[in-house]
């Protein structure tokens, strides 16, 4: 009986394995283009978990103070914003939605690429090193807003959710892989120089994943667009739209209130866990492969909760242990030194498990109240403000630290501080969600 029960266990994980890798699909677009947006994912996330995981790590390696770490954290989300709108604008007379993102795929990759030789530029190689990670978020920024494009062109809405939810869970399968093994590795050096070369490495590796990223896009649908290009008119009526799509302008300011909150705290969690937890390579690599295998483990089941309930309450769910975690990692530096890292893996693990219904029903709440006309700029002009709001609050988040002490305690009232915007942002979520309960929802099957 034991031993026929081990083997049912066994059976179901390799069922759910196989749901998360091969899913049973029924869908127009077939499972060759299902498995094409699930490999470009998946090669996606590897080239940049090899180019950005380990990236601060890196630059203090390099000797990089605070200052610098949170320019790290902020540059490259203004060289994403200062090219988005532009960069819009010429993709917009591409006659062909998937061909900028091909391009966007491989500046980034080239850049990245570049970024290895940061050590060999002896004073300036911080500075450096800082420009090339911020020059490469910005064909970053336009591939993500010309993907998303894309992605609606050849996804119909009701298809949207599992494919999605495909190409989330090999993400998530390649995060896990990438952050682990490198963390191992890093934390396995017998010395700072040993370190360093294996940090070159990881942006030489992106850069050929980024080719093999590219070379699998070519083989997914071509799509002509609908729109004949974009100019400086075409922006000043988008726009005029946009304030007048009183759906599509709720969720910007709500969605915008969240992301301040969000992002205000990412570089602090990195100074929290290096200056007040004595984190390593291997403690970081830790805590994001656990919180991704957790992501990975629970992207079907959240799936499964949006085709139920829809993308607006799982959006809620996932807001709220994300607006959790900031306190509960200050909980965290306060237990005794030994651990610490451990309660922040523990405590890491709580967002993890919502983390999943956020990734999955934010973009899914964009695209369904996302206008038709003007579509990519409208994509470009909501970016375009999530990375303003990037790179202003992470660095407000570093400037706010510095300014209250550069102390434990000016640490935790930053991230007290970034708790009190994200909640803000998730109650105006859940006001979301009851006013349009009723409405139809596009995540919804049962």
């Amino acid at each position: 009986m034991r031993m026929r029960n081990r083997r049912e266990l066994a059976a179901q994980f390799i069922r759910e394995l196989k749901l998360r890798i091969y899913p049973d699909i029924s869908l127009d677009t077939g499972t060759r283009l299902a498995t094409q947006i699930r490999v470009e994912g998946l090669l996606a996330a590897v080239v940049l978990n090899l180019a950005t995981a380990f990236t601060a790590m890196f630059a203090t390696r390099l000797g990089a103070d605070s200052s610098q770490i949170g320019l790290l954290a902020s540059l490259p989300q203004w060289a994403g914003l200062a090219v988005l709108i532009p960069g819009t604008l010429l993709a917009g007379r591409f006659h062909f939605s998937r061909r900028p993102v091909e391009l966007s795929i491989l500046a980034s990759g080239l850049l990245y690429g570049l970024a290895a030789l940061a050590p060999y530029m002896g004073g300036l190689r911080i500075w450096y090193l800082v420009a090339m990670v911020s020059l490469a978020n910005a064909p970053m920024s336009l591939y993500n807003t010309t993907w998303q494009n894309y992605f609606s062109d050849v996804v119909q809405p009701h298809q949207r959710n599992s494919l999605y939810t495909m190409r989330t869970s090999m993400t998530f399968a390649a995060g896990i892989l990438v952050v682990q093994i490198t963390g191992l590795l890093l934390g396995q050096a017998i010395s700072d120089e040993a370190r360093i070369r294996l940090y070159q490495l990881c942006y030489l590796l992106a850069f050929i994943f980024s080719i093999l990223q590219w070379l699998m896009l070519r083989q997914s649908p071509n799509i002509q667009t609908e729109d004949n290009g974009y100019g400086l008119r075409e922006l000043g009526l988008a726009l005029k739209a946009i304030v007048k799509n009183k759906p599509f302008l709720s969720f910007i300011v709500i969605s915008l209130i969240f992301h301040i909150g969000w992002f205000m705290s990412w570089p602090l969690f990195f100074l929290l866990q290096v200056d007040y937890m004595q984190a390593n390579e291997s403690w970081l690599s830790y805590v994001i492969v656990t919180g991704s295998l957790l992501q990975w483990l629970t992207v079907g089941r959240w799936s499964r909760f949006i085709e139920r309930r829809g993308i607006r309450l799982a959006l809620v769910i996932g807001a709220i242990g994300l607006t959790i975690n900031p306190a509960l990692a200050v909980l965290s530096s306060y237990f005794p030194i030994g651990w610490r890292m451990p309660a922040m893996l523990a405590f890491n693990l709580v967002n993890a498990s919502t983390f999943s219904a956020f990734q999955l029903s934010i973009l899914q709440n964009l695209l369904e109240v996302l206008p038709t006309r003007f579509k990519q700029l409208n994509l470009s002009l909501y970016t375009a403000l999530l990375l303003l709001a990037n790179a202003a609050m992470q660095w407000f988040g570093v400037k706010l630290y510095v300014m209250l002490g550069d102390t434990h305690a000016a640490m935790t009232i930053a991230l007290l501080v970034s708790t009190g915007l994200r909640l803000a942002g998730t109650l105006l979520f859940a006001w979301r969600w009851y006013r349009l309960r009723h409405e139809p929802d596009v995540g919804r099957r049962i």
